[in-house]
């Protein structure tokens, strides 16, 4: 029967409870406030070790294994995990899936003493489709791996102990709607606990909390379900009680429910005054709803309620009559070492973490959270796309996207999923969408889906991109039907402008934009600049949250590394799309990150030093400036020469002001060439007033401090030439020259090579995530493909000339080449010039003019040098302290940073370009003794590794990067931009490294200690 059941569409469950709100009961008030659903009324937790069996037939199982619950099986040694993105990994033949379906069987027992009650057993998650056994007998049969599934197990309960048994299916006929973007797991992977119900007790709580005269006071309105009552039974009174956050009542108010009563029942009251809920300010209430017997207290259910309203006017989506700008990010359920079983300690840190990095928002991609995650974003203040359990995006393959989704057959599983996500979660504030799924098309399903939820929840508005992409498809931008809103995925920028300037009457929000696949993504700052230019433009949502990479242990070296598609034998995968977040899969913060967080920051900043004001605007929607204190900083050189907290700026949202600096702050400018100016915000939360800690920043940097060093000029230069080479000496250094292939061959300190490899020029990169990957459906092709077929990294250099001239206080060396690809027939032609001084300084010269039918772009333009690899120790004056890049440089700070070589690399799951810093003035390599290389310049870019350009292009895993014998220094006049073409736009034009003459200069000095150091 089981077998016969997974296969039909038809079947979505046998005995499965209607659903219902997410909540427990409790027998006393203040078991009620604690709100610990351990300490609920007849709550039994199921987590832990289960006896377990993985196999084919029932009649061979043999519970000889344990296994974790929560769990997937293939995370604790059962199977294997595959990935795929848009593809099935199975025959497209719905409703069938042929591919080993093995049974896992799960048992286990539990202690139940009142049989009297009602006993509910409650699945958070199983994937994909179950049934339920308690003491051999069949209890029921569910379907939907991310919703809740109840089951009434009361008639099968004896006292004392009884045995859970449940059968799961990896593959059903489920698996076609749920071809999310993900791992392919199986397990019950979520929580399972049962928990006892009195008679008469109730079954279901709604809750509406609205607002009316201008937002000021609240409609509260609270509808219970119970089973029905008879005559017999004895009168009730139903009490709700509102509390504020001091746990004062705001709110009382009680009806008596008389035996024979209908089963549902509705108490309404209006609030004066109430103080409404938004993700910058969530303030929530605690309601209590009880049922007295007489003056006994029967039960009483705990909610946290927040009073808002969401509504579209004029095009414009609002929360509470204000104009929402949506900073949000995509979330899967993930962690390394567990799959999407998740704690309830990494769902709150993935919460703390988006509200410390500034995003409001959040899309549960693409299916309905664990129930606490919505509880989190609640009190801690984050909207959210709540999203059905629905994709097809394998249908697409065979140009059959809409097949499922305009399928009668498949409607009822359609309805379903809408009809459990908003009956759930519906007495959240922080649920402002309702998604009908992702990228399964478009058809009469969503339509009526959409109906559905309309009329279940006419409170919020409904989501979904794929009638969006349809309507685009015909030709016909206007409003959707199903939506409420225009939603789009990876739109480019000017695309978006266009938008902006349609006349159309719903809002636009990016589903997903910002693909954050390895070093990337670029250009976030455009995107924003939209948001506020356009007012139907509303936002959107980054993909995404994290890297959804297996923590594995390389067994020779002990390094930690993360598996991705194909690491595990898949027959069929799609490698490291998965590894695609603004988390590491460790949940370390990428670069991305923090360019993301400086972006959409609350606060606009423009200085305007030659006035000694600056411009500021309040980007919150809610709050008033005034709750975040300003800092103003200067600095010249590495010293603070200013610090100071400005009066609190009292400022209403989205509104702009012009505030005067400080006289102190003017006075220490005075006559200054050199210092860098930062004004920043901070919560009254901050530990301390640290770049770490900022909510917004901004820079003004008046030229930029060079830290000079007094060197002492050496007596005379002492040289020598042959047919190969020209050796230089001063001092105790010696610079040589190879005339046969124009480059700086060797230095020597004292006899000492510093150099393991010449100085060279450079024009390639390891390509990144976004180099290699083109999408044609958002209008970007592979760069790396363009770059390859012009053989950029096989460029060669063909000397034409090498001259060099003695002067007073130095020599002077030229040399001229050509730098020309294997085969091809265009180059680059160069010219190096070398200033050897008394002092010990070289300053080299670089000017390029390419020549012939070349590639539009290059990836770099500068020069590389291997070094010696005691000079572990990095300071530089620039942006930092993370990577930047053209389009990723907003979070850059100025200032002096110190780190390790291996600090300085970003490890990428999959190895690529990574480390950049741009506009450096000056950095410094140095040994422990303090002896050390010193590089300057106008504007350089900078990055050092420890690996070999190679090894970086080559390793696929980072545990496959070697540590050279070196220390890789690249010094760049320019680099590539990164855009977002593995899924989406390219790069921008402005960011593109444009291969055109040019010319750059840096002065380079041996040290063998700096003063201080």
């Amino acid at each position: 029967m089981f077998q016969e059941k997974i296969f039909n569409p038809a079947i979505l469950h046998e005995n499965r409870l209607s659903p219902r709100t997410s909540f427990f009961s409790y027998e006393t008030v203040a078991a009620a406030m604690q709100g610990d659903p351990q300490a609920s009324f007849g709550y039994q937790s199921l987590n832990g070790l289960w006896d377990f069996y993985l196999g084919e037939a029932e009649s061979q199982v043999v519970y000889e294994q344990k296994i974790e619950v929560p769990a997937h099986w293939q995370f604790q040694g059962h199977g294997k995990p595959i990935y795929t993105n848009v593809q099935y990994p199975f025959p497209i033949d719905p409703p069938f899936v042929a591919m080993e379906n093995p049974t896992a069987f799960y048992r286990k027992a539990f202690i139940v003493e009142d049989i009297d009650l009602e006993h509910v057993l409650h699945f958070e998650g199983v994937e994909s489709v179950f049934e339920v056994h308690v003491n051999d007998q069949y209890v029921g049969y569910s379907t939907g791996s991310r919703l809740v599934s109840e089951f009434d197990i009361t008639p099968y309960l004896q006292k004392g102990k009884n045995v859970l048994s449940v059968k799961v299916k990896q593959w059903s006929a489920m698996s076609y709607v749920e071809d999310q973007d993900m791992w392919w797991l199986g397990g019950i992977f979520r929580e399972v606990y049962l928990f006892s119900r009195k008679p008469q007790s109730i079954q279901n709580v709604t809750i509406q909390a609205d607002l009316c005269n201008q937002y000021k006071d609240g409609i509260l309105e609270v509808s219970l379900f119970f089973q029905p009552a008879t005559p017999e039974q004895s009168e009730r009174t139903i009490e709700i009680e509102l509390l504020d956050q001091e746990n004062v009542t705001v709110l009382k108010k009680a009806e008596k429910r008389l035996g024979g009563a209908k089963a549902d029942w509705t108490i309404s009251a209006t609030i004066e005054e109430i103080i409404p809920w938004n993700a910058e300010e969530p303030y929530l209430y605690h309601l209590l709803v009880k049922q007295y017997q007489g003056e006994e207290l029967l039960e009483v259910i705990p909610f946290l309620v927040g009073f808002r309203q969401i509504s579209i006017v004029d095009g414009i989506f609002q929360i509470n009559g204000k104009r929402v700008v949506l900073k949000g990010v995509n979330r899967h359920e993930w962690h390394c070492e567990s799959g999407r079983s998740l704690t309830v300690e990494t769902m709150e840190q993935d919460v703390q973490m988006m509200k410390a990095f500034n995003i409001n928002a959040v899309r549960c991609s693409h299916y309905p959270a664990d129930t606490k995650f919505y509880h989190l974003c609640d009190r801690y203040g984050l909207y959210v796309i709540d999203e059905a359990d629905i994709e097809t995006h394998g249908m697409d393959i065979t140009q059959r996207i809409n097949e499922l989704s305009s399928s009668e057959e498949w409607l009822p599983t359609y309805l379903d999923r809408a009809k459990r996500m908003v009956e759930k979660n519906r007495n959240h504030p922080s649920i402002i969408f309702w998604s009908l799924g992702n990228e399964s098309g478009y058809g009469e399903n969503h339509l009526k889906m959409a109906q559905l939820i309309k009329e279940l929840d006419p409170s919020r508005l409904v989501h979904y991109e794929g009638e969006a992409r349809h309507l685009k498809a015909l030709g016909e931008w206007q409003a959707c039907q199903a939506s409420d809103v225009i939603s789009t995925m990876y739109t480019s920028v000017g695309e978006m402008a266009e938008q902006g300037e349609r006349s159309l009457t719903q809002p636009h929000i990016l589903c997903e934009y910002g693909h954050a696949m390895g070093n990337g993504p670029g250009g976030l700052s455009e995107y924003l600049e939209l948001f506020y230019r356009y007012p139907r433009l509303q936002g959107g949502f980054i993909w995404e949250w994290i890297d959804h990479g297996i923590k594995s242990i390389d067994h020779v070296s002990g390094e930690t590394y993360y598996k991705y598609g194909g690491d595990f034998a898949e027959e069929i995968h799609d490698g490291n799309f998965v590894i695609d977040g603004l988390l590491f899969p460790d949940r370390t913060p990428s670069p991305a990150l923090f360019e993301y967080k400086k972006v959409i920051q609350p606060v606009k900043i423009t200085f305007q030093l030659s006035e000694q004001t600056c411009r500021i605007t309040n980007r919150f929607d809610f709050r008033n400036l005034a709750s975040l204190q300003a800092v103003l900083q200067i600095k010249e050189d590495d010293q603070v020469i200013f610090l100071q907290e400005l009066p609190r700026i009292v400022l209403p949202p989205q509104e702009e002001t012009t505030i005067s600096l400080p006289e102190e702050a003017t006075l220490s400018l005075a006559g200054r060439a050199q210092a860098v100016v930062t004004l920043f915000f901070f919560e009254e939360s901050a530990p301390d007033f640290s770049l770490e800690h900022a909510v917004a920043w901004e820079q003004a940097i008046i030229d930029q401090p060079i830290k000079s060093v007094q060197i002492p000029k050496a007596d005379a230069f002492h040289y020598s030439e042959t047919v190969d080479e020209l050796r230089i000496t001063l001092a105790e250094q010696t610079y040589i020259f190879h005339k046969k292939t124009g480059t700086l061959s060797q230095w020597l300190i004292e006899g000492q090579a510093l150099l393991t490899e010449p100085l060279e020029m450079n024009f390639w990169r390891a390509p990144t995530d976004n180099d290699l990957l083109g999408s044609e459906e958002f209008g970007s092709a592979s760069i790396a493909k363009e770059w390859e077929a012009f053989r950029i990294r096989h460029l060669k250099e063909r000397v034409l000339a090498f001259t060099y001239e003695q002067r007073p206080d130095e020599i002077k060396v030229e040399i001229r080449c050509n730098s020309m690809p294997i085969s091809l027939d265009w180059g680059i032609e160069l010219f190096f010039t070398y200033h050897l001084s008394l002092a010990g300084d070289i300053r080299v010269a670089v000017q390029g003019t390419p020549f012939g039918n070349g590639p539009k772009t290059l990836p770099r333009i500068g020069v590389q040098l291997m070094m010696d690899k005691e000079h572990q120790n990095v300071q530089w004056l620039g942006l930092g302290p993370h990577e930047t890049y053209p389009d990723s440089c907003q979070s850059g700070f100025f200032d002096w940073w110190e780190r390790t070589v291996p600090e300085m690399h970003t490890p990428y799951v999959r190895p690529q370009e990574n480390g950049n810093r741009m506009k450096t003035k000056f950095f410094r390599l140095s040994k422990p003794s303090g002896a050390g290389l010193t590089i300057s310049g106008k504007s350089l870019n900078f990055s050092v590794h420890h690996y070999t350009l190679n090894n970086l292009e080559q390793a696929t895993h980072t545990n496959q990067l070697e540590t050279s014998d070196a220390v890789a220094v690249n010094i760049d006049y320019g680099v590539q931009g990164l855009g977002s073409a593995s899924c989406g736009p390219g790069i921008l034009p402005k960011y593109l490294l444009q291969n055109q003459a040019f010319a750059f200069d840096f002065q380079m000095n041996y040290q063998k200690k700096v003063e201080g150091a």
